[in-house]
């Protein structure tokens, strides 16, 4: 069987709802088992909700919700399925909005973050699974909080992989054998009280690679609105191509440093299951996107191939520069240091260190100012918001002689403040102004590889 991820742009209207059917359709001597993220904007639109839960903010919060329940019956409407249906999204919506204007307890509020925003998902696996059956598919709704059991933090919650290794098989495998279509969502799971949880933003991707490996699928695809993964942002650079194959590990790096075709942890359980990924344009079908092979390296480069892969940025990014003199020498400071991190829940993307110098890069900037605080236990603090990180992703990079040279050749005129260089070999990374990140990876981009090709 195989494991068919839909993000929200390849569900937005009617005609995409329809290619998926035509997807699934010529899929199905594989068996797929079909995952959905929620409607294109559905999920911000939900979280914004919360804002509007005080008793002043009744009217503006039942508005919003109604726009929010009006595009889901719209597009049901426009694939002709049943009122039925709209009129459960409807019941749904009034659940959620009576959830919702009960003075929520300040202490259960990343909980109720959670509960909102699965809404989504619930609701575009329904119009899915309908609009499936409609076209002669015989679909399933299968709710995936029955099988993703998850521990209880909210918002990033981390599954429990042997709990779903026990229970989807159980779940799918007989539906599958039977010719039936499940359809069910990402990005949101269970505890084992029942609570609804989610694995944090973009966690679809990661969804799917949990249950293909929980079910031993011969590949995942993900369709999106690229034509796989690029050389570059092609907003930001029109030469960009597609790489045809890529190994598992420059997909995790290019997905953690900015490319958002993939969540950066969709890698992981592939590779120990060796399942391979395939993302695909599900605007264009027929075109062969990129397969990532899992536990596999790529070939050598080749004479006048180019060892540089892709170009990345992740804008939105904060350094933080702690110094501390009385840190020369002594033992456990980097030690203290983490551990202020992990205590806020902050991860940290790029490190550079000197003697008596630490730079850090993260990128939830929500929680800075209690951050900058514990972090000044230990020495002078300087923040720097509204970095960018920018990544030069390939093979074997740290074996390249010359190529440090050539990267910051090309991106001389642009002020380069962090560099990490030698953590990964198929990774060089460096943080510059958000400002200067487009014209870095364009420089980059036109000296590494259009140049080479």
């Amino acid at each position: 069987m195989i494991v068919c991820k839909f993000g929200g742009t390849s569900i937005g209207d009617a005609p995409a709802v329809r290619r998926l059917a035509g997807i699934v359709q010529s899929r199905l001597a594989e068996r797929p088992l079909v995952v959905l993220s929620a409607l294109s904007g559905v999920t911000n639109a939900l979280l914004g909700l919360l804002k509007h839960t005080a008793p002043s903010e009744q009217r503006t919060l039942a508005h919003q919700l109604a726009e929010l329940v009006a595009r889901h019956r719209q597009l049901a409407r426009a694939l002709e399925l049943s009122e039925e249906l709209g009129e459960r999204i409807a019941d749904e919506g009034q659940q959620l909005l009576a959830r919702l204007a009960a003075r929520p307890d300040p202490a259960g509020a990343d909980e109720l973050c959670d509960f909102v925003a699965a809404q989504g998902e619930l609701w575009s696996t329904r119009l899915v699974a309908a609009a499936l059956a409609a076209a002669n598919l015989e679909s399933v709704w299968v709710d995936a909080r029955s099988v993703m059991r998850t521990d209880a933090h909210f918002t990033r919650a981390a599954p429990d992989r042997a709990v779903l290794g026990d229970l989807a098989p159980r779940q799918f495998l007989p539906l599958l054998e039977r010719g039936k279509v499940p359809v069910t969502q990402g990005y949101i799971g269970a505890t084992a009280d029942g609570r609804t949880t989610t694995l944090g933003r973009g966690g679809s991707d990661y969804s799917a690679a949990l249950l293909a490996a929980a079910l031993h699928a011969e590949r995942v695809e993900i369709w999106t609105d690229v034509d796989g993964l690029m050389t570059a942002d092609p907003r930001l650079v029109p030469a960009a191509r597609v790489l045809p194959v890529a190994s598992h590990l420059e997909a995790a790096e290019l997905a953690a440093f900015g490319a958002q075709v993939l969540h950066p942890a969709t890698q992981a359980p592939l590779v120990e299951a060796r399942i391979p990924c395939v993302v695909l344009n599900s605007f264009a079908p027929e075109r062969p996107g990129t397969t990532i092979l899992a536990g596999v390296r790529p070939a050598p480069v080749g004479a006048g191939e180019s060892p540089v892969r892709s170009i990345s940025c992740k804008r939105g990014i904060t350094v933080l520069n702690v110094r501390s003199p009385a840190s020369r020498g002594s033992t456990g400071f980097l030690r203290a240091l983490f551990a202020i991190f992990e205590q806020h829940g902050i991860a940290v993307d790029v490190i550079a260190t000197s003697e008596v110098n630490v730079s850090v890069s993260v990128e939830d900037s929500s929680r800075i100012e209690a951050l900058r605080q514990d972090l000044e236990r230990l020495g002078d603090v300087s923040v720097f918001p509204h970095r960018a990180i920018v990544a030069v992703v390939g093979i074997g990079l740290r074996g390249i002689k010359g190529l440090a040279g050539r990267i910051f050749t090309a991106v001389q005129s642009v002020n380069v403040e962090v560099i990490s260089q030698g953590a990964s070999e198929i990774n060089v990374t460096f943080v510059v102004r958000e400002e200067d990140a487009g014209e870095a990876v364009r420089r980059l981009h036109a000296a590494l590889i259009e140049a080479v090709a």
